[in-house]
């Protein structure tokens, strides 16, 4: 998995830090790109904004988190997967919501996997290091044009 670059979508500067710590430690040596908004996420996807002109790398997956201030995880959750060009890149949701009804909107509206980040530290790390194992076993797409 090593040529997929992970772009990480969390307000809370403190969850990507330790996102990307733990996914590094359990041998991840992919790209790691951390993003604090949806829209940031969505300028970065579209070539807009800051990243007008950047190329997109050429295997994504995103860890998206929910509860953000402005465009909400579930928002940027149906922009992407009804547009042609972003369809096809694996979202995993990681948030700390466990609500059925928020769970089943994500999976209707197409996220490849919902994860419940843990409230305890421990824990926590645990769950993020069971994560990076997994996605060294991940195969993805390749992105459209």
């Amino acid at each position: 998995m090593n040529n997929i670059s992970i772009i990480l979508v969390d307000d809370e500067p403190a969850h990507n830090a330790l996102v990307r710590r733990n996914l590094i430690k359990c041998g991840l040596a992919n790209e790691i790109i951390p993003l604090s908004s949806g829209q940031q996420l969505l300028d970065f996807i579209f070539t807009e904004g800051k990243y007008k002109n950047q190329p997109l790398p050429q295997k994504i997956l995103i860890l998206l988190d929910i509860n953000m201030p402005g465009i909400t995880g579930i928002e940027v959750l149906k922009t992407l997967k009804t547009n042609a060009i972003s369809c096809h890149i694996p979202v995993i949701i990681f948030t700390t919501s466990d609500d059925p009804a928020e769970i089943n909107t994500c999976f209707r509206l197409g996220c490849n996997a919902y994860l419940v980040k843990p409230v305890e530290h421990h824990q926590f790390v645990e769950k993020i290091q069971e994560l990076g194992r997994f996605l060294a076993l991940t195969q993805i797409p390749y992105a459209t044009t």
